[in-house]
């Protein structure tokens, strides 16, 4: 197999905005693709098109996970409408108060591509 290693002046793929929450989505079936990919793994369409979102979703479910030596995290699935959901870590979450339906907005993307949400509090009590 040869590969050849080309440099490009532009940057394909998704935007390089830290903040700014994308996926690939079908152009034939609609499905919504979370993790880079050259094919559709529903219908196996090569058309794949970048689509960003406004970033702000409800909790669907959640764990806290705790590791030895490390803080506690939240892991959950958020609902970001229109059919999508995706898996999340949640920060700034009190344990023990989150709820699911709890509004959430995007804060950042973290580099293994897992976003990372922060609780929108309505009256700015804690969640």
């Amino acid at each position: 197999m040869y590969v050849k290693t080309v440099e490009r002046k532009e940057f394909i793929g998704p935007p390089k905005a830290v903040t700014e929450l994308c996926f690939q989505q079908c152009a034939w079936c609609g499905t919504a693709v979370l993790r880079t990919s050259l094919l559709c793994p529903v219908c196996a369409s090569p058309d794949l098109r970048w689509v960003s979102r406004e970033g702000r979703g409800k909790v669907h479910g959640f764990v806290t996970v705790r590791r030895q030596g490390a803080r506690p995290r939240t892991v959950a699935v958020v609902d970001l409408g229109d059919g999508i959901t995706l898996r999340a870590v949640v920060e700034g979450a009190k344990p023990g108060l989150t709820s699911a339906g709890a509004p959430v907005r995007v804060r950042e993307i973290a580099p293994d591509g897992l976003p990372v949400f922060t609780p929108e509090l309505p009256s700015g009590d804690g969640w």
